[in-house]
């Protein structure tokens, strides 16, 4: 079932809706183009009702998403299995009112869209740094340096030179004898 379009967050929330549905990753509005990769689906279940007063809906999200581990820069899968209560408010003045320790999704005039609330909790659940779980599992970027050597020079700028050609740089080697010296003519 496709995602419905806005609806009155009041009635949802009287009536304990639940809506279980699944979204293609490129019809999430503002999602990272990181994780774009085409026939990703993300499948989503809407429970609504109330708190305090106030309308709260549980989202439930899964999803398997392609990405780069920034540890060994390969391609990984990220899953997401993200289940989190939201607090729905009208407008920012009722975001601040809003009791503390809720996160809050703003609705104008009491009407959402599901993608948007959908796109927001899966961005929340994301990492920040995608990393295998495992170090193992990382290809070491040893390898990936000799591979990129074996190909030959990169881009414009050429190849990076060998590790036995490297100079280590040390800007505060002479820190020391450069502060004396300083103090000797301070003086």
């Amino acid at each position: 079932m496709p995602a419905p379009k806005l609806r009155d967050v009041r009635k949802l929330a009287d009536s304990r809706a639940v809506f279980e549905f699944d979204i293609p990753l490129e019809k999430l509005p503002d999602f990272p183009a990181a994780f774009l990769p085409g026939g990703v689906l993300v499948h989503a279940q809407l429970s609504f009702g109330r708190e305090q007063g106030f309308p709260v809906v549980q989202v439930s999200l899964k999803a398997s998403l392609a990405a780069t581990c920034q540890r060994c820069l390969e391609p990984m899968t990220v899953r997401v299995d993200a289940d989190s209560p939201v607090l729905i408010v009208e407008s920012e003045q009722e975001a601040d009112s809003a009791p503390g320790g809720w996160e809050t999704f703003l609705a104008p005039e009491g009407r959402m869209d599901f993608e948007a609330l959908a796109a927001e909790e899966l961005s929340l659940a994301l990492p920040i740094v995608p990393l295998h779980e495992d170090a193992a599992q990382c290809r070491p970027l040893a390898a990936a340096d000799a591979a990129a050597d074996a190909v030959g020079p990169v881009g414009v700028a050429g190849s990076v030179p060998p590790a036995s050609e490297q100079v280590t740089a040390r800007p505060f080697a002479d820190l020391r004898a450069l502060l004396e010296s300083s103090a000797k003519t301070s003086k």
